[in-house]
């Protein structure tokens, strides 16, 4: 019987066991820093643990196809959180374009990774982002590498602070874990660059993206560096349990 039990079910795992460590090389994220509807980050924190903090949002598309485990491409919505004298990023929504990715991120660590069609294309000095679900644009990102600007004041958003939920098979909730993860120590920052930034985010009935208009879009830019999950960061950290 295969022993890998951190894998759901065990006898059709989605992702290697162990997941880390793992690493990408040239990894390339664009991103965008926006105010976005006070109101709505805090009624999305208002059902976790986590206290509002700002309404400065990080909003990124990355791409990690060269992740040596498991290939794929992320967008992610983060929003800055404290629990208690802890501050760091809360994901309020996350897509991906591969189950594996997907699976790892769910079940190990609570991330609410969910699936949609990602691409990172660069054409005349434009790095164009997007990410696709059941045929719509969900959201679209264009980073204009013709202009500058100076660096951004950023909102902190890591360590992560995920909230991890088992449900009962019979309904409800069997447990939640406070999850604080921080890879960031280990990533090999190559090139940043803050550049303006267009950003269009669209509603469809399972992704109420529009709720966190109006998005006044700060500025942004381009990462590049070198990703690695090691033994030591790349795992959780369960900070609370509670069993219902």
């Amino acid at each position: 019987m295969n022993k890998a039990t951190n894998n759901v079910p065990i006898h059709a795992p989605l992702f290697p066991d162990p997941f880390v460590p793992y690493s990408c090389k040239n990894y390339l994220s664009v991103f965008a820093v926006a105010e976005a509807n006070e109101s709505e980050i805090k009624r999305i924190l208002s059902y976790t643990p986590f206290e509002y903090v700002t309404n400065k949002i990080v909003i990124s598309i990355t791409d990690f196809s060269n992740t040596d485990k498991v290939s794929f491409m992320d967008c992610a919505f983060v929003v800055p959180a404290a629990y208690g004298n802890q501050y760091g990023g809360y994901y309020i929504y996350e897509y991906e374009n591969n189950d594996a990715a997907i699976a790892a991120g769910r079940d190990l660590w609570g991330y609410p990774k969910k699936y949609a069609n990602i691409q990172i294309v660069e054409n005349n000095r434009e790095i164009h982002g997007a990410a696709r679900k059941n045929g719509k644009e969900l959201i679209k990102m264009t980073v204009n590498l013709n202009e500058t600007m100076p660096a951004l004041e950023e909102p902190i958003t890591t360590p992560h602070l995920n909230l991890r939920t088992i449900s009962k098979p019979d309904g409800g909730i069997y447990m939640q874990e406070i999850i604080e993860r921080d890879t960031s120590p280990d990533f090999i920052l190559h090139e940043k660059t803050f550049h303006p930034v267009q950003l269009r985010v669209t509603q469809t009935v399972t992704e109420p993206l529009h709720l966190l208009e109006p998005l006044h879009i700060l500025g942004g830019g381009v990462v590049k560096g070198d990703f690695y999950a090691t033994e030591e960061n790349g795992w959780g950290k369960v900070l609370k349990r509670t069993l219902f």
